[in-house]
């Protein structure tokens, strides 16, 4: 709560006596305390000061309490407004909280219970300007605009992420672990009409079968052994708000048909009830692998995933975004040496060659945990260099591509060496598209039309399936 010496109290009574009793009781609660002894000297100032707390009688002389309430709510919404009633005008209290009012204490009533009630609504105060100011934090820290990485890839994520926050929507985020999926699912609820409503994580790889049902669903009292209460599940948990689902291709078949209801239906029933619960939950799922190639081995019900897949958003490893990792570093360095209260720390030139140059495996936690491990062990040095990254220090070399071309004594024709490795690479893109012309050519950050003229120069100009045959 507020340091009571930081609270000031204003008290406005026409009788000189009531305020005076009041006065002393709060002052002796150690609050400061100014009187009004009638309404327009109130407004008055109200308008001068923003009071914390306003206690005042309903009925006074000129203007009324219902007028100081609200004069003060409309200057200072956040004012805690107290009302001292007669038993006869009860009802008028009762309509004046409906308009704002805090609280109202019929008269006469005790002392402390009116300095009770004042601890109390500030205290409530507080802790709704914690929320907000937490909701605030997490809605900066998880918007869109914190996602680091400036390349075409992130970029059209970033795009995805504005559009698809707008909307109700389920969304399938797929990538692979430690690509920040989790991330872009709290970007999505924390940019969109939602973000005030709670978001609710379920990670359906990390609990038992036998227990995600009652995890996601709750169940009644007495529903199994144990049940000795009931229990909300995480459903409940995130109505009006969103449910992410992590690694849903690990959800059990049987679960997957519940789940499948409660999409349709937008209604579900606790384990051990008969009782239906309708909810308003949006949906955002995530897998680290392919789902429609689980669909297609019998191992992922095909009507939950295209339930699932009505917007998916595909993750890049971070090897094929090598460009965001400088990027991606520096972010990690000052985030770390904040948290450790360091001098911001730089790295050379040879240590962002050797990151780049790793396929990382573990993709973007990987390399945030190498660098929270640099900045950690470098000590008082402000260079972070390629023995303080052992993932890339201690690995076998291996010599670039450009490094194995020798050149004859003869010479070289610089025109067909570049073709050569032009066609090379077009080969390796389209092998990795798996055929796909518009795929290869993203991958190449080529447009297609770009990429189709440069396959009918080289003689390749064939259709996607027969370029993934060849």
């Amino acid at each position: 709560m507020e340091r009571k010496k930081d609270v000031k109290i204003l008290v406005v009574d026409d009788e000189d006596y009531m305020r005076e009793v009041v006065r002393t009781a709060l002052e002796g609660a150690g609050y400061e305390v100014e009187e009004a002894g009638d309404g327009k000297t109130a407004v008055a100032m109200i308008r001068q000061y923003p009071y914390n707390v306003i206690i005042t009688d309903l009925r006074l002389p000129g203007l009324t309490g219902e007028v100081i309430l609200e004069e003060a709510l409309a200057l200072f919404p956040e004012t805690i407004v107290i009302l001292m009633t007669g038993f006869g005008n009860i009802q008028s209290a009762v309509e004046a909280i409906r308009k704002g009012a805090y609280d109202y204490l019929p008269k006469p009533f005790q002392l402390a219970e009116l300095v009770m009630r004042v601890e109390k609504g500030l205290e409530e105060h507080q802790l709704k300007s914690e929320n907000r100011m937490l909701r605030g934090e997490l809605q900066e820290k998880y918007s869109f605009a914190n996602i680091i990485g400036s390349s075409a890839a992130m970029q059209n994520i970033y795009r995805l992420i504005r559009v698809v926050a707008q909307k109700t929507s389920t969304v399938l985020i797929e990538g692979e672990t430690g690509t920040g999926k989790e991330l872009i699912a709290k970007a999505i609820h924390y940019s969109g009409p939602r973000k005030d409503q709670p978001l609710v994580s379920v990670n359906c790889g990390a609990i038992p079968s036998n227990l995600l049902e009652d995890e996601l669903f709750g169940h009644v009292k007495g529903a199994f052994t144990n049940a000795h209460q009931h229990r909300i599940g995480r459903f409940e948990q995130a109505n009006h708000g969103t449910l992410f689902l992590d690694e849903v291709s690990n959800m059990p078949m049987d679960l997957q048909v519940k789940l499948l209801r409660v999409l349709q239906e937008r209604e579900f029933q606790r384990v051990g009830s008969a009782t239906t619960i309708k909810v308003d939950v949006r949906i955002v799922a995530a897998t680290n692998g392919n789902l429609l190639e689980q669909v297609e081995k019998g191992d992922f019900r095909g009507d939950l995933y295209y339930r699932l897949n009505v917007i998916p958003i595909s993750v890049p490893p971070l090897r094929q975004r090598r460009d965001d990792i400088p990027q991606l570093v520096g972010h990690f360095i000052e985030k770390y040496c904040a948290e450790q209260q360091l001098r911001l720390k730089r790295v050379s030139h040879d240590a962002i060659r050797a990151l780049m140059g790793y396929e990382w495996p573990g993709n973007v936690r990987q390399l945030e945990n190498s660098v929270e491990m640099a900045v950690a062990l470098s000590g008082d040095r402000d260079l972070l260099d390629l023995e303080d990254f052992p993932v890339v220090s201690r690995r076998p070399s291996k010599p670039e591509k450009f490094d194995t071309i020798e050149i004859p004594d003869d010479g070289i024709h610089f025109n067909t060496m570049i073709s050569e490795l032009e066609r090379k690479l077009i080969l390796q893109s389209l092998q990795i598209a798996r055929g796909n012309k518009k795929r290869a050519a993203s991958l190449l950050h080529l447009k297609r039309t770009t990429f189709v003229e440069k396959l009918r120069r080289m003689g390749m100009d064939a259709p996607d399936e027969e370029i993934a045959e060849a």
